[in-house]
């Protein structure tokens, strides 16, 4: 399974558990909606594509798991850590350029 699937499906898995399914669609239209976006920037730009999209793909995870919105930046950036550390799916210097984003 290529990186980028890899982590769509760990993300699915986590918004299925938003109890809200008004909420979750939301959620899923857009995770996916800017993930689409970023891979096109990317690609105008000379930049990685998957980067750029598994970037977007973790963006506001934390905030639609948690339901706050404060300090989201930050908190985003840590549990994406966590998730590409637990998943292994990329090298220290791409994990650092998911988060920063």
């Amino acid at each position: 399974m290529g990186r980028l699937k890899e982590l769509r499906t760990y993300v699915d898995r986590e918004l299925e558990q938003m109890p809200d399914a008004e909420k979750r669609t939301g959620a899923i239209d857009h995770l996916y909606g800017v993930s689409l976006a970023a891979t096109m920037l990317a690609k105008k730009r000379g930049l990685d594509p998957e980067l750029a999209s598994m970037s977007a793909m973790l963006h506001d995870l934390h905030a639609y798991k948690s339901g706050s919105y404060e300090d989201h930046a930050h908190k985003g950036a840590e549990l994406a850590r966590e998730i590409l550390g637990t998943l292994g799916l990329t090298t220290a210097e791409e994990t650092e350029t998911i988060c920063s984003a």
